[in-house]
């Protein structure tokens, strides 16, 4: 049974950026899962038109697909938990608490690679996919990749990850403080099974108490 107590600020605060995080991941799940398809379709023409072998072109088109594919699950799957483990924090579970920092944790690993993969792909060396490592075939993929990757996408990709990245490091912050730590591990045993005493009611027969 918990301690009747008022809800710490701090615990309200963290499930509204909780929750506000999620919702920040689902629209950056959207644009990545949305934006897979004409990326990698133009990076793959544009690679052809630069030099690239056309079989080489389809492995790194596909190792792109896979990595902006994955990129926009994954942050799909956080942003869904952060949204259900947000209830479970304003209700006081202990679990969602601790759920809540792992997710929080994880989000901001995973807001590193997005970066990585959106606004800094050019810099990846995509030719491996392709088990090749010809510097010019490297310089036409980079060339390629910083083409077909739209400006909207990277900006809008960037902007939700900082936005969402704040707001999971101050769940974090907010969730390891001392008022809520308190409020979520403070307990009472209850009562339920507990013997009920015996008196004598008037006579040699023995009765149950009766409750106040």
């Amino acid at each position: 049974m918990l301690v009747p107590r008022e809800r710490p600020l701090a615990v309200a605060a963290a499930g509204l950026a909780l929750g506000g995080s999620g919702v920040v991941g689902l629209l950056a799940s959207v644009a990545l899962l949305g934006g897979a398809g004409p990326v990698v379709d133009a990076f793959r023409a544009r690679a052809v038109a630069l030099g690239v072998d056309p079989v080489g072109a389809g492995e790194i088109a596909r190792a792109i697909r896979t990595a902006l594919l994955s990129s926009g699950t994954g942050t799909l799957a956080l942003a869904v938990l952060s949204l259900l483990l947000t209830w479970g924090v304003l209700a006081r579970y202990e679990a969602a608490r601790i759920g809540a920092l792992a997710v929080a944790a994880v989000s901001l690993g995973c807001g590193v690679i997005r970066t990585s993969v959106t606004a800094f792909g050019n810099g990846v060396d995509w030719s491996l996919a392709a088990e090749q490592h010809d510097p010019t075939m490297v310089a036409a993929v980079a060339e390629a990749f910083g083409d077909a990757m739209p400006s909207w996408l990277v900006g809008l990709g960037g902007g939700l990850t900082d936005l969402q990245s704040f707001g999971y490091i101050a769940v974090i912050v907010l969730l390891v403080v001392p008022a809520s730590r308190e409020y979520f591990r403070t307990r009472v045993e209850s009562t339920a099974g507990v013997p009920v005493p015996w008196r004598w009611a008037g006579s040699s027969r023995r009765t149950k108490a009766v409750p106040p």
